[in-house]
């Protein structure tokens, strides 16, 4: 068994007094060492940043030493140690059970779950289950700006999770916001990137049509009918085609 492992197992039989004291050496660690949050070679986030994230880390291992201390501490201790995936995992269990709490109001609910989804996101930037379930959980409570800056933040370390683009322009800045010529920029980026779905073709004509430009939508199914060798597709443009023609 790895050291670090031995280590973290003997912390569980710690009491819980001196549980608490291994947290708070765990926090004084993390914000004075900051390759034990992100080695040599890793993605190095802005100082003003950086700062947030290590409080909202604080927020978090504060509210599981009091909820959970058993699990903070192997949190804590698998952060140190280099397993951020292991620490991941279990703080986004944690999202899950906090989401799921029926005795808890919207309000307290986005308290508790934000910083732990952000922590989760420091933590391991291309874990993709966090933005996406996160957004989900952030929208759900009303926090609709919030799910769209943790779906920028994945987009951003993440441009190939294509998931997190239809997440934000189609679901939300499409049927949600209505934003529509934001939804338009967001998905006409999607398409730049190579291997990005067919569908988003479909839904940048569909994206236009909403926004009132019928001329740009006609070209957009224009371009996937002549393009597509799918019959079903095709009869789909077809539809539309001749459904936008009619508006004119």
């Amino acid at each position: 068994m790895y050291p670090s492992l031995v280590f973290i197992k003997c912390c569980m039989r710690l009491p819980l007094v001196k549980k608490r004291y291994f947290l708070i050496i765990f926090l004084a660690l993390l914000v004075t060492g900051k390759y034990l949050v992100f080695p040599p070679g890793e993605y190095y986030p802005a100082e003003g940043e950086r700062q947030r994230a290590l409080f909202s880390l604080s927020q978090v291992v504060s509210f599981l030493s009091k909820e959970s201390p058993r699990g903070a501490a192997l949190a804590g201790g698998a952060v140190i140690f280099g397993f951020k995936e292991v620490a991941s995992d279990f703080l986004f269990l944690q999202s899950i059970q906090i989401f799921g709490d029926w005795e808890l109001g919207r309000k307290e609910k986005f308290k508790r779950v934000y910083p732990v989804l952000q922590t989760i996101t420091l933590i391991s930037p291309h874990f993709v289950p966090a933005y996406s379930f996160g957004a989900l959980v952030l929208e759900e409570l009303g926090y609709v700006d919030e799910a769209v800056d943790l779906l920028n933040k994945g987009i951003a370390f993440n441009p190939r999770a294509f998931e997190l683009w239809l997440y934000r322009d189609f679901s939300i800045r499409l049927f949600r916001t209505r934003e529509y010529k934001k939804a338009i920029e967001g998905i006409k980026t999607a398409l730049r990137i190579e291997g990005h779905p067919p569908v988003l073709e479909r839904i940048l004509a569909y994206a236009y049509e909403k926004d009132g430009q019928i001329e740009e939508a006609i070209r957009q199914w224009e371009r996937i009918y002549t393009s597509t060798k799918d019959p079903a597709i095709k009869k789909i443009c077809e539809r539309h085609l001749k459904k936008l023609k009619g508006k004119r």
